[in-house]
């Protein structure tokens, strides 16, 4: 169940190439870049310092801006389109915790509860269920004169 849930989702997001990694970082990593660079070329450029550094600071700031928003909109564009496709999918991580709760229920008929009868010995009147209240067990033979907690060893 999980090594089919683990494929369903690679092969819905292209896991092990770059592309999801490049839709994710490029708009961040240029926004920001783009974000610097026009702080840098506006600061120099109210400086007023000679030649053509802040101008071009700016330039690339404006190219790095409009790559970093046509990046961000195909990414969008590619996140839209994949929830479009899996509208009608139930999600795979819905079955793996439906055999992780039918799992538990078998850990705990098939391994807890023989090895707790097996342990308890013979108690007339005494059954451990999954639903049995924790009164119903009997108390450690060992702390009986101490106090009535049940057995857990």
């Amino acid at each position: 169940m999980r090594r089919a849930a683990r494929h369903e989702a690679r092969s819905l997001l292209g896991a092990g190439s770059l592309l999801p990694a490049l839709a994710v970082l490029t708009p961040l990593v240029a926004g920001t870049s783009a974000a610097a660079l026009l702080l840098i070329g506006g600061l120099l450029h109210v400086a007023d310092p000679l030649g053509p550094l802040p101008g071009s600071l700016i330039a690339a700031g404006w190219t790095l801006a409009l790559v970093a928003a046509v990046t961000g909109l195909v990414t969008l564009a590619a996140v839209l389109h994949t929830a479009l496709r899996r509208r009608g999918v139930p999600p795979a991580a819905d079955q793996v915790e439906h055999a992780r709760l039918v799992w538990r229920q078998e850990l705990l008929d098939r391994g807890m509860l023989p090895h707790l009868r097996r342990h308890l010995g013979p108690h007339p009147g005494t059954a451990i269920t999954p639903c049995s209240p924790p009164d119903t067990l009997t108390p450690c033979p060992a702390r009986a004169r101490e106090d009535r907690t049940p057995c857990s060893d």
